[in-house]
């Protein structure tokens, strides 16, 4: 089964990210990372503009790039709703081809996972790579892997059932409301697919409902640096929970890689 990859992050989930205004907990992260590899920057999977938006305000250049296009308008909505004024692209990351060049690109949320095969997001890597300039970074986080090969423990999710996973309060009083359920997992391929049910409300009155469905990969450590050796980058730091610790086995939640192109180690972010 292949997904349209743009599918999870159109029509009514764009008022799930679009309404995302919680800097959250990687905003401190990614802005340290752009003020000291410089700008202009680039965001990979920009959604909403939750990020973009933050450093916009702050005065970082930020331009931004997603898959989806109705997520590219609601980011531009939004930007320009708080008078900015970013340069969007509608891309996807293992097709990026745009006139600029920076010196940070940044992909948050994990979203690097998205993309389909290894091969596209080996392209995405090497396309990244292709738009920095020299001594620029590549950042982005991939979450740790926590399939148990051995079968012994019960996944987190029972495959194909349903559960609510998150509401957001909408303008007006009404609510989008979000469940999600594992539809299927390929241990050898280490691909995850599940399905998301957006529910829109305006008090206790359905609206209107989709589902759409998705997939992500699971990468582990030394899989995604040989990835980015593949794509031309040589120095590379990994850092454990958006911390500036070396990733290790305390670290529970997500490694963020730090590629830097060009032929000395870039000073550590």
């Amino acid at each position: 089964m292949s997904f349209n990859e743009s599918e999870l992050y159109s029509g009514l989930a764009t008022l799930h990210w679009g309404n995302y205004h919680d800097n959250g907990w990687d905003h401190d992260f990614y802005k340290r990372v752009i003020e000291r590899s410089g700008g202009p920057a680039l965001e990979l999977g920009c959604g909403g503009g939750r990020l973009l938006r933050a450093y916009r305000r702050a005065g970082l250049e930020v331009d931004g790039c997603d898959i989806a296009a109705d997520m590219v308008e609601t980011c531009r909505r939004n930007a320009e709703a708080e008078g900015l004024h970013p340069t969007l692209y509608c891309q996807a990351m293992q097709e990026l081809d745009v006139p600029r060049r920076y010196r940070t690109i940044y992909i948050p949320c994990g979203s690097i996972v998205c993309v389909m095969g290894r091969r596209h997001a080996i392209e995405a890597m090497r396309r990244c790579h292709e738009h920095l300039h020299q001594g620029g970074t590549l950042a982005f986080n991939v979450f740790v892997p926590d399939y148990d090969y051995s079968g012994r423990s019960p996944l987190p999710r029972p495959l194909g059932e349903w559960y609510r996973h998150h509401e957001v309060p909408l303008e007006g009083g009404r609510r989008l409301v979000i469940h999600r359920r594992p539809v299927a997992i390929d241990p050898v391929e280490q691909i995850e697919q599940e399905e998301r049910r957006f529910e829109l409300y305006d008090g206790e009155t359905l609206l209107h409902s989709e589902v759409r469905a998705g997939q992500n990969h699971w990468y582990f450590k030394h899989e995604v640096l040989l990835m980015l050796e593949l794509a031309g980058f040589h120095h590379v730091q990994v850092k454990g929970d958006y911390s500036d610790d070396d990733f290790g086995p305390q670290h529970r939640g997500t490694m963020v890689f730090l590629a830097h192109k060009g032929g000395t180690h870039a000073q550590n972010i």
